[in-house]
């Protein structure tokens, strides 16, 4: 008589991790009907739900899958080691009906998961790379850079087309440091303010040139500026200012301007001295001819050069000046200027920049304080000060009001300590070195050339005076000599508009 040797037959549920695996599976699928049938109804975006519906609840349903892989796997091992002949109940016998209708069930369950796994792998996608998600998704952290996005000249710019930009590289690099940022939120252990610059940002070839390229780059572009002055009377002083933008355009003869830095001929080459890039060492500049000159920062605290770097080489591109594209926070004056010139704050307001000034510079511990200040300060000011006015100009005070809460609002974020003082711009000189960075005394090459910062390196100032409209203007198309509203005698040809307009003082 021969003895056979029985299998043990056993389902794969008998792990309580594949049970348990199996549960997960299906309240993963459960609640991503019921969150796609809310995202359906509701019509709005919410990246919340969107991160809840398209990563949450797929990633449970991938975790049961995994955790049921895991115990067969679990099983498999166990039962080799102790010598068994396990017979587990996936065997294919195509004449059994019972066996054929739980592979068609099996089969179409399958494509019904690849087909939604397929859609959601899509949507989180999609929703990783919008707006909404990368402004709100980590609303405390983001809200400066998300609110001042939103009022920007980029504001129909996706965030993904500049900090990250096409390619899979930089899209892999961006989730990696994103999970980073996650675990700083998640701990609050991030940094108030947010550094900057972003110093892995995507190339400003790769992304600025998308749209602006430098053979496009030419011409001259008028600006027109009225500022107030902080006295009685809010003075105006209007300057119309023909900048000159230059490029690289062969089909037009503009190769100096502003741009003359971007010129496919030319390289622009400095060492930063800080992190936030405020302080050059050294420039060196290639023209077209081949001729290179280094210009050295005579103040410059380590001695360094092309050939022996101290700090960071850069080499000079877009973002270099335009540093704030986007996320651009107004220092008080520049938002106070704009708003009498719109009439938003009547100009016949007795000192109201001055106090205005004052309001939205004083450092507040957080929105809240700051909104109580701004709505009684302005009120309290005329109260004491000026009865009459304060008694029947009511209405223009309180659109004045309103008006600083938004400027407030737009600009600044005492929770996060970010504003115009931390967000330094490059685009100008004024408040913030910018130009000045590289263009001043200091910077001188070795025959003591310093690198040109008169008022008609890059602009010329076609009309100026003490007025609102251009026909009271002092005007001349071949340039006049600048002509500072405050009376300070020669001090402007000595001194760097930045000496006296600073951060501090937020003009």
């Amino acid at each position: 008589m021969v003895t056979t040797e029985q299998t043990e037959q056993r389902t794969l549920y008998r792990h309580p991790l594949s049970a348990v695996g199996g549960a997960i599976t299906i309240a993963g699928g459960f609640f991503f009907v019921m969150l796609l049938l809310f995202e359906l109804v509701s019509g709005e975006e919410n990246p919340y739900l969107d991160i809840a519906t398209f990563i949450l609840a797929p990633g449970l349903v991938m975790l049961g899958l995994a955790m049921f892989a895991l115990s067969t796997w679990l099983q498999m091992r166990a039962a080799r080691r102790e010598g068994r002949k396990v017979r587990f109940n996936l065997s294919i016998d195509m004449s059994d009906p019972l066996y054929v209708r739980n592979l068609w069930v099996f089969l179409g369950l399958s494509a019904v998961f690849l087909v939604i796994a397929g859609y959601s792998g899509t949507r989180a996608f999609e929703t990783m790379e919008s707006v909404v998600f990368c402004g709100e998704a980590c609303h405390a952290v983001m809200e400066p850079q998300y609110t001042t996005y939103q009022h920007s000249p980029h504001a129909r710019v996706a965030c993904v087309d500049c900090h990250i930009g096409p390619g899979a590289g930089f899209w892999v690099r961006s989730k990696i440091d994103g999970t980073r940022q996650l675990i700083a939120v998640a701990t609050d252990s991030f940094e108030r303010p947010i550094p900057t610059p972003v110093h892995n940002l995507r190339p400003a070839q790769a992304t600025c040139e998308g749209c602006h390229w430098p053979s496009q780059f030419y011409g001259e572009k008028l600006v027109s500026r009225t500022y107030y002055r902080s006295d009685e009377d809010n003075s105006p002083w209007s300057i119309q200012l023909l900048v000159q933008i230059g490029g690289d355009n062969p089909r037009v003869p503009s190769e100096g301007g502003i741009h003359w830095h971007m010129l496919s001929d030319n390289a622009v080459e400095y060492e930063a001295a800080d992190f936030k890039r405020q302080t050059i060492n050294w420039v060196q500049a290639t023209n077209r001819d081949g001729i290179t000159t280094v210009y050295h920062n005579q103040d410059a605290e380590v001695e360094s050069g092309p050939g022996n770097p101290a700090g960071e080489v850069r080499k000079f591109d877009c973002m270099d000046c335009h540093n704030r594209p986007s996320h651009i926070f107004l220092p008080p004056a520049v938002s106070l200027n704009l708003a009498l010139r719109a009439r938003d704050i009547s100009p016949d307001l007795p000192y109201v920049r001055d106090v205005g000034l004052d309001l939205l510079n004083t450092e507040y511990q957080d929105r809240e304080e700051a909104q109580q200040a701004i709505a009684s300060g302005l009120h309290d000011f005329y109260a004491e000060d000026y009865p009459e006015v304060a008694s029947t100009r009511k209405q223009d005070i309180d659109k004045a009001t309103d008006t600083l809460s938004r400027i407030y609002s737009e600009n600044f974020f005492p929770e996060m300590k970010t504003d115009y003082r931390a967000r330094e711009t490059n685009l100008s000189h004024f408040v913030n070195n910018g130009c000045f960075r590289c263009h001043n005394d200091s910077m001188v090459d070795t025959q003591g050339n310093s690198l040109r910062h008169t008022c008609d390196t890059c602009h010329l100032i076609v009309a100026q005076g003490p007025s609102e409209s251009v026909a009271d203007l002092e005007t001349d198309l071949t340039g006049l000599e600048f002509e500072h509203p405050e009376d300070i005698d020669e001090a402007w040809r000595e001194e760097l508009c930045t000496d006296c307009h600073t951060p501090e003082e937020g003009y």
